[in-house]
C-alpha cells in the first residue's frame, strides 16, 4: 500500500484534503481517500499523512500489504501504530467476535522520515453520536464537572462517510440530527464539527465496523491535529468487560502524536452506571439518541439499543422524562428482544443483575426469557445455514438437483 502525498483543495464553503491510496497487490482497490470540513477550519487542516495512515492501518493488515508513506509522519504515531498492530495480530490465534479478525497480520511501515507536529491550539475534541457513551463523556467534561479548563471539551466531532454517518440512521434523519446537535452544542458554548469522508468506499467491504471504527474516527480527528491537543473517544465497555474490539483503552491512545493526545474515556463505568449518571442531566431528555433505526431525531423504541436503554431508564424511574422514544416500553418487547453477540450479552447480563438489585423480578424474568429465546433462534439459524448452503451450491452445479428441488417444492415455473 502506497499512501501518496496529500492535496488540499477549497471548493465553495468546504476544504478537502486527499491522498491517492495505491494498493500494490490489488490495483483494482486503489482509490483516492479524502476528508472534508467547513472552510472556517482551513488553517487547521493538516497536510500530513498521519490521519490517512491511521485510517488505513487495518486495511493494510487485512490485505497483508506493507505501507509506504510518501511523506514524514509523527514518530510517536509510527511507534504507536506498530504497537496497535500487535493487538490485532494477537487475536488471530485466539477467539474473536469476528472470524475476519484472524486475517489481521503485522505489516511494515516505511516513511520518508519523521516530523513532530507543531503545537496545536489548546482545544479539546470529542467524537459524538448522541448516545449514552457520548453524552456521559460530554457531561463529565463540562464546566460543572471538570474543574480543569485544559480538559473541558470545546468541540464535538461527527464523522460522516458521505453516504451514512458512522453512527446509525437514515440520511434524512442525519440531516435533522446535525441541525439539532448544532443548536445543542452552541447552547453548551461548544462547536460541532462534521468531518465528511469517503472512507467507506476505500475500505474493503469485508472489514467489520466494530474493528475499524476507532481507527477511522481518530484518523479523521488527526486531519485537524492543528486544532486539538486532546481528543476523547467514549468507551463502549468497562474495564471488567473488555473484549477484542476496535475501540478500547489499550489501542486508542496508541493513535496519538506528540501534540494530539487521545484519551479513551469512561471505562470506569458500566453502561448502566453511565445511563444513571446522564439521567441527571436535563439536556439529554430531548437529545439522547441510541437507535439503530431512528425516525427523524427520535428513537424507534423497538430495536436492541432502544430496549436496553429504555429498560435501564425504567428501572431508575427516569424513562418518563425522555421525549426521544417514539413507543412505550412493554414487557413483550423485552421478551422478544434479540440478544446476539458478545457485547449485547454483556449488556443484558448487566441489566439482569441490576434488575435483581432493584428487586424487579419481572424485568429479570423477561431478560432471561429473551436470552433463551435468542439462543434458540440463533441455533435454528445455524442449523438452517448448514442445510441451505450445500443446497445452494448444488443448485448452481447440478441441473438434476435443481429439478429435484422444484419437484419437492411443487414449483414448475
Amino acid at each position: 500500500m502506497i499512501i501518496h502525498k496529500s492535496k488540499k483543495k477549497i471548493k465553495g464553503n468546504k476544504v478537502r484534503i486527499s491522498s491517492y491510496i495505491e494498493i500494490e497487490k490489488r490495483k483494482e482497490l486503489s482509490k483516492t481517500l479524502w476528508f472534508e470540513v467547513d472552510k472556517e477550519y482551513e488553517k487547521y487542516v493538516s497536510k500530513s499523512l498521519n490521519g490517512f495512515l491511521s485510517s488505513l492501518i487495518l486495511q493494510a493488515m487485512y490485505l497483508k500489504e506493507d505501507i509506504k508513506v510518501k511523506d514524514k509522519i509523527s514518530p510517536k504515531l509510527n511507534y504507536g501504530l506498530n504497537l496497535l498492530q500487535g493487538y490485532f495480530d494477537f487475536w488471530k490465534n485466539h477467539e474473536f467476535e469476528s472470524p475476519r479478525a484472524k486475517k489481521f497480520n503485522k505489516v511494515n511501515i516505511e516513511t520518508e522520515g519523521y516530523e513532530v507536529p507543531k503545537k496545536p491550539n489548546k482545544n479539546v475534541g470529542c467524537t459524538f453520536t448522541g448516545g449514552v457513551d457520548s453524552f456521559y463523556t460530554l457531561w463529565k467534561h463540562t464546566p460543572e464537572n471538570e474543574p480543569n479548563p485544559d480538559f473541558r471539551i470545546t468541540h464535538c466531532i461527527i464523522v460522516d462517510n458521505g453516504k451514512r454517518p458512522l453512527f446509525d440512521c437514515s440520511e434524512d434523519s442525519y440531516d435533522l440530527l446535525k441541525e439539532k446537535y448544532k443548536k445543542f452544542t452552541k447552547k453548551l458554548n461548544m462547536k460541532l464539527i462534521i468531518i465528511t469522508t469517503n472512507i467507506e468506499d476505500v475500505l474493503v467491504k469485508k472489514l467489520y465496523s466494530p474493528e475499524t471504527h476507532a481507527t477511522i474516527i481518530l484518523g479523521a480527528g488527526l486531519i485537524l491535529e492543528k486544532l486539538f491537543h486532546r481528543f476523547y473517544i467514549p468507551s463502549s465497555h468497562n474495564y471488567k468487560d473488555q473484549i477484542p474490539w476496535g475501540s478500547n483503552p489499550l489501542t486508542d491512545p496508541m493513535i496519538s502524536t506528540e501534540n494530539f493526545n487521545v484519551i479513551h474515556h469512561g471505562c470506569d463505568k458500566t453502561r448502566i452506571e453511565k445511563t444513571i449518571e446522564i439521567a441527571k442531566w436535563p439536556e439529554t431528555y430531548d437529545n439522547l439518541r441510541v437507535c439503530w433505526d431512528s425516525i427523524g431525531t427520535k428513537n424507534c423504541g423497538e430495536c436492541s439499543k432502544c430496549i436496553r436503554t429504555m429498560v435501564t431508564l425504567h428501572l431508575i424511574k427516569s424513562l418518563s422524562k425522555y421525549n426521544t422514544f417514539l413507543k412505550p416500553l412493554k414487557r413483550n418487547k423485552i421478551r422478544t428482544w434479540h440478544i446476539k453477540g458478545t457485547d449485547k450479552k454483556i449488556f443484558s447480563k448487566g441489566l439482569i443483575n441490576y434488575a435483581i438489585e432493584k428487586n424487579r423480578t419481572d424485568i429479570e424474568y423477561d431478560i432471561r426469557y429473551a436470552i433463551i429465546r435468542s439462543n434458540i433462534i440463533d441455533l435454528f439459524n445455524k442449523v438452517w445455514m448448514l442445510i441451505w448452503m450445500p443446497s445452494a451450491y448444488l443448485k448452481k452445479k447440478s441441473k438434476l438437483y435443481t429439478k429435484f428441488v422444484r419437484i419437492i417444492k411443487n414449483d414448475y415455473s
